[in-house]
């Protein structure tokens, strides 16, 4: 009895491992546009129209961000849960700071917390409540 039950749970984490390494070969690039100057790690962007590009989905994807033609910075989330697939990519800002961006083509979502160097900017905006921006992905 034991034997099955190891088994199954043996089984079971092989196929977990192997969807995972399906859905960390994704490439994927998209827009958003930010509706207030924003903090995204160190990085601080102001409003506006953006794209991104990460290359293959990893836990510690490293995500370039541009405005037009010029980079702007690259990011490097704290955390990274596998999510549900879902109809829409979304990205989570809580006062002026990016906390996640959900990645709906490769059921992840990545997390990033506040940046402490740059309050100082952010000063008047703490009571901005937590907003959802939609974000286009191709």
């Amino acid at each position: 009895m034991k034997l099955n039950r190891r088994m199954n749970f043996f089984r079971g984490l092989i196929g977990m491992c192997l969807a995972t390494g399906l859905v960390a070969a994704a490439d994927v690039n998209g827009s958003f546009r930010l509706p207030f100057q924003t903090q995204w790690g160190p990085a601080v962007l102001p409003a506006g129209d953006y794209t991104f590009s990460l290359d293959h989905a990893t836990q510690n994807g490293h995500i370039l961000l541009r405005r037009g033609t010029h980079a702007v910075a690259v990011v490097i989330p704290q955390g990274m849960d596998v999510t549900a697939y879902t109809a829409t990519s979304s990205l989570l800002i809580v006062g002026t700071a990016v906390r996640s961006l959900h990645l709906a083509p490769v059921g992840l979502t990545y997390d990033y917390e506040a940046y402490q160097g740059r309050k100082e900017l952010f000063a008047g905006h703490s009571k901005v409540p937590g907003i959802s921006v939609l974000v286009t992905t191709k």
